[in-house]
């Protein structure tokens, strides 16, 4: 989690052993650390980069870490803009490819390995049969948000013939399906099968690829009821698996414990955690709520534990990514 947040292992480290003992400096984080003045200088340098810590207001030349959930909530929107225009710049070559592919060859004959099917129904038909033709593995892009139910019921169906038959199913869909019911039911019955399900902010056009020599992508992206375009050449092949290991990587997996998605946390905690993000201590917040400090740090610390957190840092990323604070 930390490497995927621009962090490093020492960074982090360093991060939570100053949120734990903010009284020591530079010199006696090296010491405690086992490490090199230096090198912890450099962790401090990379987290004042990425505001995880501030320049202290009681010691002029020494620094002071950020709440964690403010820190983490900085942290995302930085990398969920770099990840926007990431995604943009791979769906905008997606699409130039496949406006390429739609064209046709010489004499108005379709380029080859590219077959047109018209009609949602024709795609449908196609899906289905490469499902049960298919022999190792299945990768779909699955953008849009929360499916419809039509869309659902026909991907149930598909991955049913592919998994029956041990085919590897792995499906990246947006971090928005976390939050609608049927869609979240659908990608963790495919988890609980035994398929692959992450998310991401933000996908290029759909797609599915079936054992590296087959895919389908929309004919017009922004209305896929026109068909989509079945491609074989392995020269089209290849930068569509490419993309899709990339963004693979990239994303974040879908856990198998329902509460890591479906809890709804209290008014008590959403407030707990925004004030935190605000930049209040643990004593101040609980001043604002009208309980005790043991009490914020009791509500903290069930929240971490909820969210399968092992540092409040960690607890502070997954509330920001889940969206409740």
């Amino acid at each position: 989690m930390s490497v995927t947040l621009g962090l490093e292992p020492l960074d982090q480290t360093v991060y939570e052993e100053m949120l734990a003992r903010p009284e020591l400096g530079l010199a006696e984080l090296a010491a405690r650390l086992g490490t090199e003045p230096d090198l912890i200088r450099a962790c401090l340098d990379r987290l004042f980069a990425l505001r995880l810590v501030q320049a202290s207001f009681e010691a002029p030349g020494r620094f002071t870490v950020v709440d964690p959930v403010l820190g983490m909530q900085r942290l995302l929107e930085q990398q969920h803009e770099e990840l926007l225009l990431r995604h943009r710049q791979a769906a905008g070559h997606q699409q130039a490819l496949v406006r390429i592919l739609a064209g046709t060859g010489s004499a108005g004959r379709p380029a080859e390995g590219v077959e047109r099917l018209s009609g949602l129904d024709a795609v449908q038909r196609r899906l289905e049969r490469m499902a049960f033709e298919a022999t190792g593995e299945v990768l779909t892009f699955m953008p849009g948000g929360p499916q419809s139910a039509a869309a659902l019921e026909a991907a149930e169906r598909n991955d049913a013939l592919a998994l029956g038959r041990g085919i590897a199913i792995r499906t990246i869909g947006l971090d928005l399906v976390r939050t609608d019911p049927a869609t979240l039911r659908y990608s963790r019955a495919l988890v609980e099968r035994g398929g692959a399900f992450r998310t991401v902010a933000a996908l290029p056009t759909r797609m599915v690829l079936v054992d590296r020599s087959r895919a389908l992508v929309p004919i017009d992206p922004a209305d896929s009821r026109q068909g989509a375009l079945c491609l074989s050449a392995p020269g089209m092949i290849a930068p569509l698996v490419a993309l899709f290991e990339r963004e693979w990587g990239a994303a974040v997996p879908l856990g198998t414990d329902p509460a890591e998605a479906v809890y709804v946390p209290t008014e008590q905690e959403r407030s707990l955690l925004g004030l935190l993000a605000e930049g209040h201590t643990d004593e101040s917040a609980a001043g604002q709520l009208h309980i005790s400090a043991r009490t914020a740090r009791r509500i903290m610390a069930s929240l971490t534990e909820r969210l399968g957190a092992r540092s409040r840092f960690e607890a502070g990323t997954r509330a920001a990514r889940l969206g409740w604070v």
